[in-house]
C-alpha cells in the first residue's frame, strides 16, 4: 500500500523511469556486469534508490546514495530500512559536487540523463566525480552517451520558441534520416559544454518546424537504451527544439547548431540549450 505521506507527483515522476523496461532492464544488467563483490559504489542522483539496491544485489559492500531531493531520499531510506539493507547504504542529501564520502568509489552510477541527453548537466557532474569521488581505475555507468536528432514536422504553435523536453515524435514526421550529433565516452576527459554543428539534407517535401533530438545510452558494453522515434518508446520520448515553420523540399540543406551548457544562474542544477536552424535551400539538380 502506498504511504500517504509521499506526494503523488514524486511517485509518478519516478515510476515513469522505473517502469520503463527499455531503460531499467539494460541498466540493471549493466550494473550486475560492472559492480563486483566488495565494491564501493557512488550512486549520483539516486532518487528512490533503485540503482543503489541493484548495486547491493550485485555484491557492493557499501553504496553512497546522493540526491538533492529530500523526499526521494526519505522514500529510499524507508525502503532500505524495511528490507534490512540500510546499514550498507549511506544516504546523502545535496549535490554530488558538494559531497565528500571519505573514500574513493570503485564504481560511479549516474543516470542524470535528459531527453536531450546532456541537459541534466551529467558531464559536469561526472567530471567532478572523476576528480574527487572515484578511483583512477574505477568504472562509470553509463560508459557512453550519444545525442541523435533530425529535422522534423512538429505539431507546435508558430509562437513556440522554448524547449519541449518530452514529446513523442512520430517517425513519419522526421524529414530525413537521423544523425548522431555527439558522442561522449565517460572514461575520457569531460567538458561541461557541448557544441554541435551538423548538416542535414531533407529527404522529402514537407514542413520544417524544428529539430527532434534524443539520447542513446551505452550503460556498459552490450547494454544500450535508444530513445529514437524509430525504436520502441521510452520514458524519455524525444526533446523538441522548435523553429519557425517553413516549407521544405527534397534536397534542401539545413544547418543545425546546438549548444548545451550549464545555466549560469544555477550551473549545478540547471542547463541552458541554445539552437538555430539555417536552411540554405540548395537543391539537388537546381544549381542554386
Amino acid at each position: 500500500m502506498r504511504n500517504p505521506k509521499y506526494s503523488k507527483t514524486i511517485l509518478a515522476r519516478h515510476s515513469a523511469m522505473i517502469l520503463d523496461p527499455h531503460r531499467t532492464n539494460p541498466l540493471y544488467k549493466a550494473i550486475h556486469k560492472v559492480v563486483k563483490k566488495g565494491d564501493v559504489v557512488c550512486d549520483i542522483g539516486a532518487g528512490l534508490g533503485l540503482l543503489s539496491f541493484f548495486a547491493l544485489s550485485s555484491g557492493a559492500s557499501r553504496v553512497y546514495a546522493i540526491d538533492c531531493d529530500t523526499e526521494s531520499l526519505n522514500i529510499a531510506m524507508d525502503f532500505a530500512k524495511k528490507h534490512g539493507i540500510a546499514d550498507r547504504i549511506s544516504f546523502i542529501e545535496g549535490h554530488s559536487s558538494d559531497v565528500y564520502i571519505g573514500e574513493k568509489a570503485d564504481v560511479v552510477i549516474c543516470e542524470t540523463i535528459g531527453s536531450a541527453a546532456f541537459d541534466e548537466n551529467i558531464l559536469a557532474t561526472l567530471a567532478d566525480a572523476k576528480k574527487r569521488l572515484i578511483k583512477r581505475e574505477g568504472k562509470i555507468i553509463p560508459a557512453a552517451i550519444e545525442l541523435w536528432g533530425a529535422p522534423a514536422t512538429l505539431q507546435i504553435p508558430q509562437s513556440k520558441d522554448t524547449v519541449i523536453d518530452t514529446a513523442l515524435v512520430p517517425k513519419k514526421n522526421l524529414l530525413c534520416k537521423p544523425k548522431r550529433l555527439a558522442r561522449i565516452e565517460t572514461r575520457n576527459k569531460l567538458a561541461a559544454k557541448i557544441h554541435i554543428d551538423q548538416k542535414f539534407i531533407i529527404m522529402g517535401n514537407g514542413e520544417l518546424s524544428g529539430i527532434a533530438v534524443w539520447p542513446k545510452i551505452e550503460w556498459t558494453k552490450g547494454f544500450v537504451t535508444d530513445a529514437s522515434p524509430l525504436k520502441a518508446p521510452t520514458h524519455w520520448k524525444q526533446c523538441v527544439l522548435p523553429d519557425r515553420h517553413r516549407a521544405v523540399k527534397r534536397g534542401d540543406k539545413i544547418k543545425c547548431e546546438i549548444i548545451i551548457q550549464p545555466d549560469t544562474s544555477n550551473p549545478k542544477e540547471q542547463t541552458e540549450i541554445l539552437w538555430k536552424l539555417v536552411p540554405s535551400f540548395v537543391r539537388r539538380g537546381k544549381g542554386r
